[in-house]
């Protein structure tokens, strides 16, 4: 067994809505849980299945990573369209031609011009488009949810872990200490070069 935290999630059904759901609950869970390796897949020694509140997982994507995946979902549904309006049905799936992966199906929201959703995990994707600038209220209470839902799968695990094998939980955190403790030394010592270098670069500091 692993010293690792291995969580798969799994999307809760086959649809767009689903796929790209499990995506913000993957980006939330590696924001809550550095350490561990998550995946999306359909079964693993720990899972987690995603809610409407981990939507705002999204938002932790960055500007270039999101035209990357857009580029992506264009091109695997063959769209030339200068706009793209996804209409969401009653069961999560969208009015596109082709099967869509989770990260193509995240691009390709990404890339809409409107989204129209019909159920509430489609309305919670349709809101952190919305969401356009970090220190907007909205764009807050939406990472806060997401972040309460991550720590939440967390924790469960964590204690899952602990009261069937304390020795591997023990061994977890001592990992996790032993990585913190190494950024550390890698940052003092880049910290350290830089400074040096500006000290040559700036002769008359």
């Amino acid at each position: 067994m692993t010293d690792q935290l291995d969580i798969v999630v799994i999307p809760t059904d086959d649809d767009p809505t689903a796929q790209v759901l499990a995506v913000a609950a993957l980006l939330a869970l590696e924001w809550a849980a550095p350490y561990a390796r998550v995946t999306i897949g359909q079964s693993g020694e720990f899972v987690c299945r995603p809610a409407p509140d981990a939507a705002g997982g999204l938002l932790r994507l960055g500007s270039d990573r999101k035209e990357r995946l857009g580029d992506a979902g264009r091109s695997a549904t063959y769209s030339d369209e200068a706009e793209i309006h996804i209409v969401e049905n009653l069961d999560g799936d969208w009015n596109l031609p082709a099967k869509l992966d989770s990260w193509w199906a995240a691009g390709l929201m990404f890339t809409a011009s409107s989204f129209t959703a019909s159920t509430p995990s489609g309305v919670a994707l349709s809101e952190t488009l919305n969401a356009s600038k970090r220190e907007d209220q909205r764009t807050i209470e939406l990472l806060e949810l997401a972040q309460k839902w991550a720590l939440k799968q967390i924790d469960d695990i964590i204690k899952s872990v602990g009261s069937q094998s304390p020795r591997r939980l023990a061994n977890m955190l001592q990992s996790v200490t032993t990585e913190l403790e190494a950024l550390t030394d890698t940052h003092a010592l880049l910290r350290s070069r830089y400074q040096a270098d500006m000290e040559i670069m700036d002769p008359n500091p």
